[in-house]
């Protein structure tokens, strides 16, 4: 079998998950530019074909397929259209997911759990366990899920959020333990509150929400999506061949401030407009 001191960076091929935008597409910028060819996925065609437009721009080489990773069938597809473009899958980060819903559980429509749970932690699964069977054949497998520091916490408002990020980090061990063997390692990143697009704009708003988020941050600030990305491809390198079934935060130390908590229990018991907001952006 060929080992990862065997196989050249630039042979290698990484599958990112939701990389049309945000967390996303910065960690399949970053695997692009040190060589790796990239599978870009996302169920909006046109952020991901930018984003690989944005790759082939800087020389590098990938593919979008569109496929939502709640559907097995379309994942089964995507990993079918990977091995036939490019052999096999050597790096997988789960990245796609969908916003939490801001609801107190007792207001919480099923159809929000189901989604959330579907999205998640099924289409963590579902992308996961094609990638698992595939690495097993090469010996050589580096798996990253993002979660969130709401799954190791708990979040007021977010509960279907936190939980299904939850059972992201367990998968992400009992996966680490069946697949070190196989020479693959599975590892998660919880990050805090990022500066994606969406919350800059809520930023530049002076929304409270993020005002509130950045203060019980000790760094006072929000993590960059490209911050995210170069642990991600830390995780994936030979340097980190050894780390196994951990979940790293990257949040600048919000999870040790509970704050959020309070701020989320006037937020949510005054109905206020900027939820609303939020869920149209």
């Amino acid at each position: 079998m060929e080992r990862e001191g065997q196989r050249k960076m630039d042979d290698k091929v990484a599958l990112i998950t939701g990389s049309g935008s945000g967390i996303g597409r910065a960690i399949a910028l970053k695997f692009a530019k040190t060589g790796y060819a990239v599978i870009v996925n996302d169920i909006v065609q046109a952020a991901g074909e930018s984003v690989l437009l944005e790759i082939q721009r800087d020389g590098g080489k990938g593919q979008f397929v569109l496929a939502d990773v709640s559907d097995v069938a379309q994942v089964r597809m995507m990993f079918k259209e990977t091995k036939k473009t490019f052999g096999r899958v050597d790096i997988l980060v789960n990245n796609a997911g969908v916003p939490g819903a801001f609801s107190l559980i007792v207001d919480m429509p099923d159809e929000t759990w189901q989604k959330t749970m579907s999205v998640h932690l099924n289409g963590t699964f579902y992308c996961l366990r094609e990638a698992a069977k595939s690495m097993m054949t090469t010996g050589f497998g580096r798996i990253v899920n993002i979660t969130s520091i709401a799954g190791i916490l708990g979040t007021v408002g977010s509960g279907e959020y936190g939980a299904a990020k939850a059972g992201i980090i367990n998968l992400t061990r009992t996966a680490a333990k069946e697949l070190g063997p196989y020479n693959i390692t599975v590892n998660a990143i919880a990050p805090g509150m990022v500066g994606t697009p969406t919350n800059l704009k809520l930023k530049e708003k002076g929304s409270p929400f993020i005002e509130i988020a950045e203060k019980g941050t000790p760094t006072g600030r929000m993590t960059s999506p490209e911050e995210i990305a170069e642990i991600v491809f830390f995780l994936s390198s030979e340097a980190a061949g050894n780390i196994n079934g951990q979940a790293i935060r990257l949040d600048g130390g919000a999870a040790i401030d509970i704050s959020m908590d309070q701020f989320m229990r006037d937020f949510l018991s005054k109905k206020s407009s900027f939820i609303k907001s939020v869920r149209r952006d």
